[in-house]
């Protein structure tokens, strides 16, 4: 179960920003010179998304057995979760204005996108913390499993942003996108 949402989540998290998909040509892409400048940007951005992709890579530390350590685990687990996604919020705030004509198109879907993973995990919080029993820990755990693939829609909205905003090219250039591409990509078979 906990590899299932660390896995469903790390992914749609890296498509929701940086996985450097779409065309390599589009109408609306950067003029050669600034393609360094929107390379540059476009890494931050990634950077933003890359962190909450890092802090959702590790599993909660749950004890099955004891039905408060588990709760407690959970919760504390989410709450670094919804941090870090606040954070990289935050952080992709800072780069609504960037270099590119459609900056911040693409860095309010990749918001948008973050939210809903934050409200996701910030509910699931919520149950758990009022939860008075191991039965519904599971239960409130077993619900954010159910609910995040509804989340795999935003990430081929944000997908789709990088075709309309031309700005593919350059994730596929950035490092800190190469690396959350790299991160979530599963191994080449060729």
């Amino acid at each position: 179960m906990r590899h299932t949402i660390i896995a469903l989540l790390t992914s749609l998290l890296a498509l929701s920003a940086c996985t450097g998909g779409g065309s390599s040509t589009s109408p609306t892409s950067a003029t050669p010179d600034d393609d360094a400048d929107v390379v540059a940007w476009m890494d931050k951005v990634c950077g933003a998304v890359g962190g909450t992709v890092k802090a959702m890579s590790d599993e909660p530390n749950i004890d099955m057995n004891d039905p408060s350590k588990l709760k407690t685990g959970l919760s504390d687990w989410l709450g670094t979760k919804v941090a870090a996604v606040d954070k990289s919020i935050a952080d992709l705030k800072a780069l609504e204005n960037g270099p590119h004509p459609k900056s911040k198109e693409l860095v309010t879907a990749a918001e948008e996108g973050m939210g809903q993973i934050k409200t996701l995990l910030a509910d699931t919080k919520s149950k758990l913390d009022s939860s008075t029993d191991a039965t519904q820990v599971v239960t409130a755990f077993t619900e954010m499993i159910t609910k995040a693939p509804s989340l795999e829609t935003t990430g081929a909205d944000v997908q789709k942003k990088f075709d309309e905003t031309g700005l593919a090219p350059a994730a596929q250039k950035a490092a800190n996108c190469k690396e959350l591409q790299a991160s979530t990509s599963p191994t080449p078979t060729s």
